[in-house]
């Protein structure tokens, strides 16, 4: 049996469907519209976050240019201290280098003036020597007179004359050679007689001192292939540099040893002493040229640099060990089969 359907009936289905469309249409659009509002909550939140990010970004970028600034203004016044102190140093160091060249010359013109009068006294020592060995045969005076004691000391008086005047020639010598001005010239040297050609140049220093020098070189007599008045120079500079440190550290019981060692490249040459040492963050500087810590005592900051360009020069290296108040210890290293 078919089931008819009043008109209210029929109306209301049809508006219920409707409005459950409508209902349905409406929810789906809110959905749109929540989803569409989410999207944009979501990119402005975003796009608040990159702002953010942005102006940190800037803020950190202003913080390292500030930095960047305040390191640059640090460094730009840094550089123009140091110029400032390399110009000074360079004024002091022409000023220096003139009071160097002017002291050669003044000891060139010394050696001379010393010199002559030196060969005079040496020749008439030798004159009187003559003289003197053909008078004694001539002269008798008995065993227990006072005149015989005399008579038998003239000949070691004038041999200790004559060497007083071979003291003053190697003194001059060695200063006439320190003062001028070589070619390097290489040739086979033995390592002995420039420590005793150096030494006789600081003698008066160290006896002055009371400064007790230890030559534990072999008497053999190692060679080496070198400048001869270079490698003397070098060990002047270092052992007057040594003599300087012990000055300064007012040390009683003054010490320089200078020993050699040797490994199948090299030959070396060590200079150690007790003296005031080097501070640690000055090893770095002192053979930079007019470094020194010396200059109220006149240190013109040029003997280690000088040191340092020889051993260049000689295809080698200068070393250096040292402790504060305690001593320093120079190695020159020679390369063998130069």
């Amino acid at each position: 049996m078919m089931m008819r359907l009043s008109w209210w009936q029929l109306f209301r289905g049809c508006y219920m469907s409707e409005e459950k469309e409508y209902l349905i249409r409406r929810n789906i659009e809110l959905e749109e519209q929540v989803g569409n509002l989410t999207k944009e909550l979501i990119e402005t939140n975003h796009e608040v976050l990159n702002i953010l990010q942005a102006f940190e970004d800037l803020n950190k970028d202003m913080l390292i240019n500030d930095k960047e600034k305040n390191d640059f203004l640090a460094k730009l016044k840094s550089s123009n201290k140091e110029q400032l102190e390399k110009i000074k140093m360079q004024e002091n160091a022409l000023i220096q280098a003139d009071k160097l060249a002017s002291l050669g010359q003044l000891i060139a013109g010394i050696a001379h003036e010393i010199n002559n009068p030196n060969t005079y006294i040496r020749a008439n020592i030798e004159l009187l020597q003559k003289y003197w060995r053909l008078l004694e045969k001539k002269i008798s005076v008995d065993e227990g007179n006072f005149y015989a004691s005399i008579v038998s000391d003239i000949p070691s008086v004038m041999n200790s004359m004559y060497k007083g005047t071979e003291r003053i020639m190697e003194i001059i010598s060695a200063l006439k050679a320190f003062a001028k001005e070589e070619k390097l010239f290489y040739e086979k040297i033995n390592i002995n007689e420039c420590i005793e050609e150096a030494y006789k140049l600081v003698k008066v220093e160290l006896t002055k001192n009371k400064i007790i020098f230890l030559n534990k070189v072999s008497q053999v007599g190692y060679e080496i292939n070198a400048s001869k008045q270079k490698v003397e120079q070098v060990l002047i500079n270092l052992f007057l540099n040594s003599i300087k440190a012990i000055k300064f550290k007012r040390e009683e019981n003054g010490q320089i040893v200078i020993f050699t060692s040797e490994d199948k490249d090299n030959f070396n040459i060590s200079i150690k002493d007790n003296g005031c040492g080097i501070k640690k963050e000055h090893l770095d500087m002192i053979f930079n040229p007019f470094f020194t810590t010396h200059q109220e005592e006149g240190g013109t900051g040029l003997g280690l640099s000088i040191v340092h360009g020889i051993m260049k020069e000689h295809g080698g290296s200068i070393k250096v060990m040292s402790t504060e108040n305690e001593g320093t210890e120079f190695t020159l290293v020679f390369p063998k089969g130069r």
